[in-house]
């Protein structure tokens, strides 16, 4: 029965309710977002379980006319880390890899002074790790279709930042090594283990790497803000640029779908669930705001987890409120500018007037 109820939840159906239009004479909630110079947004909503609304406002593209529709295919970016770290999290239950291991038990060839930093560390951006990616490189690396062992040698060329588990530090090489070490360990490529776990279950036709999702004309073009003007073409990004820690495309409708295999519990245990967004802590004993691949607002059983993503032409951000069982989706073709986080706060307030959530 709760497998029944988990397919009718993700099917077309609910969506009803939802796109580009209003309903019941009320105005769409997207209407309440400041766009902020981004050509345009979509967004999903997913309380107790089921999608309740997916909208979209303004243009697919700086040069197209159309509006984002619940399947327009939107760079993710970094939101990609938590899927990393759902992958990561199976795994482990499963017996193939051990959190707590030394990154250099999965991954051979790793600098000596890499090694032994835990997988946990990595996941909870308290590795100490150089980081690959900068303000200087992040444009100029993103169309490349580079291997994951070319992100090592460019990372492997920086001094480590810092002990591991002394600061925390966000940090993209470590996801790099985390999807490598998936590959090590789970019979088949990073992306192929992400389709068979997690997309198809979930019904996300329209989620992976760019090369790996159909372009029917509805996928989204962005623009990056550089602090002075705005750019119409960045380059797009190449799935191998950031690899697992950032080569994901999706929809609103596929994330919310995603949101609600997650709320069903037919993809990610409980248990897992719990250990992925319990706060991490430093060696010193210090608490962190970050779990497992997730950032964390509020303590307890049910806390509020979320995690943003950013491209040279695309930004989003993904709320999950557990005690309420609220999940806000934001996706925006735009980077530098609009804030997809400010714009989720709007949103919730929106909600809060309208009684789906309590202020």
């Amino acid at each position: 029965m709760r497998r029944r109820a988990f397919l009718q939840a993700i099917g077309s159906a609910t969506l009803m309710s939802a796109f580009a239009r209003a309903t019941d004479g009320n105005a769409q909630l997207i209407d309440t977002l400041d766009l902020a110079g981004a050509p345009g947004v979509a967004i999903g909503v997913v309380h107790d379980g089921r999608i309740v609304a997916i909208e979209g406002r303004g243009h697919r593209g700086p040069a197209d006319v159309h509006a984002p529709g619940p399947d327009t295919v939107f760079e993710i970016g970094s939101l990609t880390k938590t899927f990393t770290a759902g992958l990561i999290a199976v795994l482990a239950s499963e017996g193939h890899l051990d959190i707590d291991a030394p990154i250099g038990r999965y991954v051979d060839d790793l600098p000596h002074a890499w090694r032994d930093r835990r997988l946990a560390a990595l996941l909870s951006h308290t590795g100490g790790l150089p980081e690959y990616l900068d303000a200087e490189n992040f444009r100029t690396l993103m169309p490349q279709a580079l291997t994951p062992r070319e992100i090592v040698a460019i990372a492997a060329a920086r001094p480590v930042a810092f002990a591991a588990g002394t600061r925390h530090a966000y940090n993209n090489t470590g996801y790099v090594l985390l999807g490598m070490a998936a590959e090590a360990v789970g019979g088949a490529s990073f992306w192929s283990q992400l389709r068979a776990r997690f997309f198809a279950p979930a019904g996300m036709t329209r989620t992976g790497p760019r090369t790996a999702v159909r372009d029917d004309g509805d996928v989204a073009r962005g623009r990056f803000w550089d602090g002075a003007a705005w750019d119409d073409s960045p380059p797009l990004a190449a799935p191998g640029a950031t690899f697992s820690a950032g080569g994901l495309v999706s929809t609103a409708h596929d994330l919310a779908r995603w949101a609600v295999a997650l709320d069903a519990g037919q993809i990610l245990a409980p248990a897992l669930r719990a250990r992925m967004w319990r706060p991490a802590h430093l060696v010193d004993g210090t608490p962190i705001d970050w779990g497992l691949g997730w950032k964390i607002e509020g303590t307890g059983e049910n806390p509020v987890v979320a995690h943003g993503g950013g491209t040279a032409g695309f930004s989003c951000w993904l709320r999950r409120d557990i005690a309420a069982g609220l999940t806000t989706i934001v996706l925006t073709n735009q980077n530098g500018r609009a804030d997809p986080a400010a714009m989720t706060d709007a949103l919730l307030r929106t909600l809060a007037t309208r009684g789906v959530v309590t202020p």
